[in-house]
């Protein structure tokens, strides 16, 4: 475990409404797995406020610690929105146990929104070593503007054949070619004819994971192939 105080270094802005935030490392053996999450606090009209984030960098990309969040009016949320280089933060970590299998190699990826964190966490730490895991990433947004990382997904995408995104629009804009609607047990068995064959990990929203978990029953996977991840507040 490590805990610090340190400052933001940079914001990134990834969509109209999804900012990633960097923080400088000031501890040492600062260590985490692709997946796991951590703590933060910050500063909110004057007071201490703490929130916890998946990672969305990989544990290879080294010098800084990142997440991703969609700004929405909560005030944590409107206090992360003004944050800016320089400003004061505290950090401390790791823990969580949705992570990348010792045992399976294949796997399967289900994710709506800001949900995509620790799967893009997980994606490009696997791409930057080089591992031999074989991944499918169904991702469902609302619009093609709201897709976060969707330049690096489709980079990620052709530098290896090991792994495959399927994106998923509610609202798509002219000329789209890709899927339209919500992901469901349809989609899944038609885009992942190996279903049976894959770990299963869902990261987002509560009540979409809990369908999605539900419609990967229905299809006869057992639970113990799924993982799931569920961001609260973003209902």
């Amino acid at each position: 475990m490590w805990d610090f105080d340190t400052e933001c270094s940079e914001v990134l802005r990834r969509t109209p409404t999804i900012k990633s935030f960097r923080f400088s490392i000031r501890a040492k053996n600062v260590r985490f797995r692709a997946g796991q999450f951590f703590y933060m606090d910050i500063l909110v009209a004057g007071e201490k406020a703490r929130h916890h984030f998946s990672f969305s960098n990989s544990p290879a990309e080294r010098g800084y610690l990142e997440f991703t969040k969609r700004i929405t009016a909560s005030a944590y949320s409107q206090a992360l929105d003004a944050l800016k280089p320089g400003d004061w933060a505290h950090l401390s970590g790791p823990e969580g146990e949705f992570t990348l299998s010792r045992k399976w190699k294949k796997l399967a990826f289900l994710s709506g929104g800001i949900g995509i964190t620790p799967l893009r966490s997980m994606m490009r730490y696997s791409l930057d070593k080089g591992l031999d895991y074989d991944i499918v990433l169904l991702y469902g947004n609302s619009s093609y503007e709201e897709i976060a990382f969707r330049e690096e997904l489709e980079a990620m995408e052709r530098a290896t054949p090991r792994l495959r995104v399927v994106h998923v629009l509610i609202a798509p804009p002219p000329g789209w070619r890709g899927k339209v609607g919500r992901i469901d047990s349809a989609l899944m068995a038609e885009v992942i004819p190996d279903y049976r064959e894959r770990l299963f990990y869902i990261s987002g929203p509560p009540r979409m994971v809990m369908s999605l978990e539900d419609q990967l029953l229905a299809l006869g996977l057992p639970q113990e192939q799924v993982k799931r991840d569920s961001f609260i507040g973003y209902e």
